[in-house]
């Protein structure tokens, strides 16, 4: 005969096992801090978008090395030669008169077989160029080293971005794991659940709604597990995709109590380390001097720009390498800009304007960051008295259960008090899991409002 309390005894002591299976932590063999560091370091060196900025730093900096260059000499060598067809040939006019001149002397003197036309024939020489003084040089160096500034520390902004985000992703992942193991560890009592019920009814022991509300239960779990498995593969998904790695690569995890703690940092002692590292006043600050450098060049046009200009070479109407046939030339040169209608005039109050703007945008950041770290320190504080209310209510529906199911395994409550009993129980344990995570996400958006990460070079 079907012993209706032992099932009652084996289903409780099962639920509380696979209860305590879904709530345990993990072991791992490295903490989520030496996980999370090495998800971090893996995806500042994979992620495309890194890999984007850093070309774009690269090209900056190249064009610092070009606006040194043009401190430099230039040196080129140019060489011409050319076929004629209906120039001007000077012999034609003076080997007439030279003739004439050998026929009064008697003697051929003077050549009569000259032929020379301008432009000569050809003309090679080795040409350099040495600025003296141009205004314009300096700003455009300094407008270019403001550029360098500005992509490195878009660069870094986005590396900062990109180590809070894969934080956030792996925590994602590792919650909604979690929660699966939660729901999972669940469906074999209901499913053993399901099975009494149906031979309670059998024996007489029970009426038809005890089958019902069973099955109605498990198909309401399985709905949820398979929502769970749902965001579970998607975050799973999106984090390799910030690794740069094939979508189904595995990720380790960590045991759920060594997860993020923040620093024991002052509201105050935060909000300076933000202000003194935040890329983003990095960047209003390249962008005020970017802005000064173009304000510099725009000036530059209302002073002189003197250069140095030499040549030597040889020209003639065939190649001949003597003193004859050498040319030297040696210029200053001097370029003054007196009237261009008022450009130059114009240009200046833009780039004064540009400055202007950057510095309100500076301004405008420095606020901004000052209430995400004072929003980030309270999201903390939150999180971290929330943790403390989950896992007073798990204790607490944890040891109502263990009333209930003495009570139930003893005949005293109903199989309706056992269900409810029970989703009770897997509610408390899976808000303990989001809570835990949550407090841990916002440790790192702190962590990222105050620039609390050192970032690789």
């Amino acid at each position: 005969m079907f012993n209706a309390a032992h099932w009652r005894r084996a289903a409780a002591t099962a639920v509380l096992s696979l209860a305590a299976t879904a709530v345990a932590t993990a072991q791992g063999p490295a903490s989520a801090r030496q996980l999370l560091d090495g998800y971090v370091a893996e995806a500042l060196t994979a992620n495309l978008a890194i890999a984007q900025q850093s070309a774009a730093l690269a090209r900056a900096t190249a064009k610092v090395r070009e606006a040194d260059g043009r401190f430099l000499p230039t040196v080129g060598l140019n060489a011409r030669y050319s076929e004629f067809s209906g120039v001007v040939n000077i012999g034609d006019f003076v080997n007439p008169a030279y003739a004439a001149l050998n026929q009064l002397i008697g003697e051929s003197r003077f050549p009569t077989n000259v032929s020379a036309t301008l432009p000569f024939r050809q003309e090679t020489k080795l040409e350099l160029t040495q600025p003296l003084f141009n205004d314009a040089l300096f700003g455009a160096r300094a407008a270019a080293r403001a550029q360098r500034d500005l992509a490195g520390a878009t660069r870094k902004g986005a590396m900062r971005q990109l180590a809070a985000d894969i934080q956030q992703a792996w925590l994602g992942y590792a919650s909604t794991v979690r929660a699966v193991e939660t729901l999972e560890a669940t469906l074999p009592v209901l499913d053993e659940y399901v099975r009494v019920s149906d031979r309670l009814i059998g024996a007489g022991h029970a009426t038809p709604d005890v089958l019902l509300r069973a099955r109605a239960e498990r198909s309401e779990l399985l709905q949820q597990i398979e929502e769970a498995r749902r965001q579970r593969d998607a975050a799973r998904r999106g984090f390799n995709v910030l690794r740069n790695r094939d979508e189904d690569s595995a990720i380790a995890l960590a045991a759920d109590s060594t997860l993020l703690e923040v620093d024991s940092l002052s509201r105050s002692a935060l909000l300076a380390h933000a202000l003194a590292h935040r890329e983003e006043l990095a960047q209003a600050g390249s962008g005020i001097s970017l802005a000064r450098a173009q304000e510099r060049i725009a000036t530059a046009a209302y002073l002189p720009s003197v250069a140095l200009a030499a040549s030597y070479g040889v020209q003639g109407d065939r190649y001949r390498f003597n003193n004859r046939s050498d040319v030297a030339l040696a210029s200053l040169v001097m370029s003054w800009n007196a009237f261009n209608g008022g450009q130059d005039a114009a240009r200046r109050e833009q780039a004064n304007a540009t400055r202007t703007e950057a510095e309100y945008r500076q301004r405008e950041a420095e606020r901004a960051i000052a209430l995400q770290v004072g929003n980030a320190y309270d999201a903390v504080q939150s999180a971290r008295s929330m943790l403390t209310t989950a896992d007073d209510r798990l204790a607490s529906v944890q040891r109502a259960f263990g009333l209930v199911q003495r009570r139930f395994a003893e005949g005293l409550a109903t199989p309706v008090d056992f269900l409810s009993a029970r989703t009770a129980f897997t509610s408390a344990a899976i808000n303990q899991v989001i809570t835990r995570f949550t407090f841990a996400t916002r440790v790192v958006e702190l962590e990222r409002a105050a620039a609390l990460r050192v970032l690789p070079r």
